[in-house]
């Protein structure tokens, strides 16, 4: 038979766990309340299924609303500006390094650290260097030589 901490513990990790298949950072919060909830009842401090509930529903809700909002922007980062069609043209003019040879005008080009799809209409090889005269949203368009 599962005494009721186990219950709670358990369940309580398998929110936790949850929450790596169904991302939504909320499951983790419930799966904190239930195990606080197991570690109270193990320790003796409440006892019964009215006062675990309550106490489960009272952490959760308190983690999930006081917590949320700081663990989402940590999880997913500060993002500033626009979407990646905005970063792609504020690198205009910007020198990559061509990474893979440029076979029917497409290839790989590494700008910042990052490698990146590209066109270009001349024949690239990797190695050499290149400037970003374009773009159309996500793809970089290079040339050997910036143009003007």
């Amino acid at each position: 038979m599962l005494t009721s901490y186990a219950f709670w513990m358990i369940f309580g990790f398998l929110l936790i766990i949850s929450e790596f298949f169904f991302t939504g950072l909320i499951a983790i919060f419930f799966g904190i309340g239930a195990i606080a909830v197991g570690l109270l009842t193990l320790l003796g401090v409440i006892d019964g299924a009215p006062a675990q509930l309550l106490l489960f529903s009272l952490i959760s809700l308190a983690a999930l609303f006081g917590s949320r909002k700081h663990f989402k922007r940590w999880l997913k980062g500060n993002v500033s500006g626009g979407g990646d069609d905005e970063m792609a043209a504020t690198h205009i003019g910007a020198r990559v390094m061509v990474i893979t040879d440029f076979q029917q005008g497409a290839g790989h080009v590494q700008l910042n650290g990052a490698k990146w799809d590209a066109e270009s209409t001349e024949p690239l090889r990797a190695g050499q260097s290149a400037w970003v005269v374009g773009n159309r949203g996500i793809l970089l368009i290079v040339a050997s030589n910036l143009p003007g």
